[in-house]
């Protein structure tokens, strides 16, 4: 019997919370495989206690709530992870998506497949509304084939043996508790370990998008918190003189995107927005070069 223990850490969204666990009963359960539920709730207080016992209620899995009071993403995760006990995987996924009916299912046919010590699979968006293809297309996940191997992943749909969760330290480095990235640094950490991480583009979940985020002010910010965030994680991997290596292509990638802007007028709202990207990506960087790390999390 394989044990599965399915992680998730939540703040303040009630509701999607309680979309995420309806998704949980209505999805297919793998042959062989044990699967319960590890609800994390990042706190000072309980607000979401009553919504998991509601849908355990009604459940055939096995459902665990657990109140984290040190503020931060990353005490939740690695109190999930603790919590997931003596189970061969733990699974990721974020109180506002969905699963598909299939994603455990898929997660580990290709698990078993290749033996893999991790499965990780796109997260697509649920838009409001219709949208131009020049802020839709920033939310398509990034993709690979099935099976591939891939060196890190994000924890919205991700699947990784608990062994090599034993392994690190956390096993989220609390010194992203407040920026993320933790996500895709734990996975290139299980990489380097020698852990190999494949994906299956058949493993689905969808992302619940709010009207905030369909903008192209929510693309600038997260284009800024990317850049940011994701060289802070690298330099943390190896700091060396990765600030002053990282500088040159930094410069490079600013003044690329001042040359994409500038017409504007005659390109469109699209090649502007391309333009935009690059810049702000740029000034993301110069401020981690000049140790200004944002806080998103805070």
């Amino acid at each position: 019997m394989t044990r599965i223990s399915i992680c998730i850490c939540t703040r303040r969204r009630e509701e999607g919370l309680k979309r995420l666990l309806i998704s949980f009963n209505e999805m297919d359960i793998p042959d062989d495989c044990d699967v319960s539920v590890i609800v994390v709730e990042n706190d000072q207080e309980n607000h979401s206690e009553h919504i998991v016992r509601e849908i355990a209620g009604e459940s055939e899995l096995k459902f665990k709530y657990f109140l984290e009071t040190e503020q931060g993403l990353v005490y939740a995760r690695n109190r999930s992870v603790r919590e997931a006990g003596d189970c061969d995987f733990c699974c990721f996924t974020d109180d506002d998506e969905l699963v598909s009916r299939s994603w455990l299912t898929e997660l580990m046919r290709c698990q078993r497949e290749f033996n893999a010590d991790g499965v990780a699979g796109p997260t697509y968006p649920r838009f409001t509304r219709p949208l131009p293809s020049y802020i839709a297309g920033f939310h398509k996940p990034d993709m690979a084939d099935y099976g591939a191997v891939i060196e890190s992943a994000y924890t919205g749909c991700l699947l990784l043996r608990k062994a090599y969760l034993d392994k690190l330290e956390g096993p989220f480095d609390v010194r992203l508790n407040l920026t993320g990235g933790e996500d895709i640094n734990l996975t290139y950490y299980i990489s380097k370990l020698g852990g190999v991480i494949r994906f299956n583009p058949y493993a689905e979940a969808f992302e619940t998008f709010q009207a905030s985020r369909e903008t192209v002010r929510y693309i600038l910010q997260r284009t800024y918190r990317n850049s940011n965030t994701g060289l802070y994680a690298r330099y943390l991997r190896n700091p060396g003189n990765f600030k002053l290596k990282s500088l040159p292509r930094l410069i490079m990638r600013f003044f690329n995107g001042l040359i994409l802007t500038i017409p504007m007028l005659l390109f469109g709202k699209d090649r502007r927005l391309a333009g935009l990207i690059k810049v702000v990506n740029a000034i993301g960087g110069f401020n981690f070069v000049l140790g200004r790390n944002n806080k998103f999390y805070k």
